[in-house]
């Protein structure tokens, strides 16, 4: 819905949608510094709310079209709604009354929304209604249930009518790029764990601090231990945020650790930093040093962030230069920025109700206006004109993005050479638009990687 009003409001997906990132990670910033004013001591805040603002990879992550964003700043408005609707449920002889159900829609309708934009939301929401029931919130627990299972059951039934298969079937895949592979064993959840816990601690979370994505295991372990202690400090007295983390945690830990990375963290490094700026705090008072230790981590943090941040200064004036200089899709990784070039010099040239098969589906749509179909995982050439049959689809982008196509679509196109030929007006060096011509007669004679051309508007 986000990018489909911004796509309304005439922004473009190169530029429009970057400015329009940014806005909603400047709103994430300032909901999260709210939620930290209440919820710590103004220098814990301060030190908590400087990691979020500077870190260098929140910096980068936050003018990315990414839903990790929305994402962080609907958990963040729900947590916040959540901690004012607390404070008003406490009369003056500290018995609970029922939450006020302005601030209880509020909590509730941020909780849903991001649950929406995410299913990884799934454990705010389980976090929030067990917190709930902790605190006898009986009415508030009604609310969020007439919101949520109506609209879940829904979007349920509207995933099971449409074929799709959710988050489930790649999460206990053994590579959820490679289904051939089959399941997940409990022995392979296991290695998974330990081996995403390894990554996260090396490299993820240092990353927030650092920038790059070099592995310093000493710092992630130190931020690691300050976790740690920062949550089991406030467990006593537990918030959304304290059941929710872990539960998060967990989901990221186990599904498959091709999809580790540190934007899984954006939605909770607003807790994640209040746990290390508190261990910073509770650490300094009882070193007798209340001030010191805080101004010494922040000066430590933007001494480290400041390489990164000098770097990100430089590449985009190197990437607004490319902008200036014609090219739509500045400082993108060729294998990309070829898919998007080919995507949108196709805008207005196929017929009209043409169906692409194609590795970004929703990109390609957006930037050529034509639907396009994730092309099968599979190296069975039978599966992909099934699925053109299926769809109607006539054409097939090929890239050279490295996960998926080397390995399914280019082992097809090879084994049936014949079945397609090659759009020159829709094509760049590594990246092609093909028609899909099923019975053209055999060529002999010719290299086994040629592939022969067919006008863009011939048969």
């Amino acid at each position: 819905m986000i990018v489909a009003a911004g796509w309304l409001a005439g922004l473009t997906p190169a530029i429009g949608f970057k400015m329009m990132m940014i806005a909603i990670t400047s709103c994430a910033v300032f909901i999260t510094c709210l939620w930290l004013q209440r919820v710590t001591t103004p220098r814990i805040a301060f030190l908590a709310g400087l990691f979020i603002a500077a870190s260098p990879e929140i910096v980068r992550l936050g003018r990315e079209v990414l839903s990790d964003t929305p994402f962080w700043l609907f958990s963040m408005l729900a947590l916040l709604a959540w901690d004012v609707a607390t404070g008003k449920t406490a009369d003056k002889t500290g018995s609970r009354v029922p939450m006020p159900l302005s601030w209880v829609i509020l909590g509730s309708a941020a909780t849903l929304a991001a649950y929406f934009t995410r299913s990884a939301g799934l454990p705010l929401l389980v976090a929030t209604l067990a917190w709930l029931g902790f605190r006898r919130q009986s009415r508030a627990i009604a609310v969020l249930l007439a919101l949520a299972v109506p609209l879940i059951t829904a979007w349920w039934l509207r995933g099971q009518a449409s074929g799709a298969g959710g988050y489930l079937a790649p999460f206990i895949a053994v590579d959820p790029y490679n289904p051939a592979l089959g399941n997940v064993s409990i022995t392979d959840l296991l290695e998974r764990f330990i081996e995403n816990l390894s990554n996260y601690t090396a490299r993820e979370l240092p990353q927030l601090v650092f920038g790059t994505s070099d592995r310093r295991m000493i710092a992630g372990v130190v931020l690691a231990l300050g976790i740690i202690y920062g949550w089991i400090r406030r467990i006593k007295k537990p918030g959304v945020a304290e059941l929710a983390v872990p539960l998060y945690l967990a989901l990221i830990l186990l599904w498959p650790d091709a999809w580790a990375g540190p934007r899984f963290l954006l939605p909770i490094a607003p807790v994640l930093a209040l746990y290390v700026a508190e261990a910073v705090g509770a650490v300094s008072d009882r070193a007798k040093l209340p001030r010191v230790g805080p101004v010494a981590a922040g000066v430590a943090f933007a001494a480290a962030a400041g390489t990164a941040t000098g770097h990100m200064v430089s590449d985009g004036e190197l990437c607004r230069e490319e902008y200036r200089s014609g090219d739509r899709f500045p400082c993108i990784d060729p294998p990309f920025h070829e898919f998007f070039h080919v995507a949108a010099e196709s805008r207005g040239k196929l017929p009209q109700n043409s169906v692409v098969l194609s590795r970004k589906p929703t990109i390609f749509f957006l930037q050529s206006g034509y639907r396009s179909r994730l092309y099968p995982l599979s190296d069975q050439p039978d599966s992909l004109f099934r699925l053109a049959e299926r769809t109607g689809a006539q054409f097939v982008l090929v890239d050279q993005i490295p996960d998926l196509a080397p390995l399914y679509l280019h082992q097809v196109m090879l084994a049936r050479r014949d079945d397609f030929c090659v759009i020159p007006e829709l094509s760049v060096e590594s990246t092609v638009l093909v028609r899909i011509v099923r019975g053209a007669p055999a060529r002999t004679g010719a290299a086994p990687n040629s592939f022969r051309t067919c006008p863009l508007n011939g048969p």
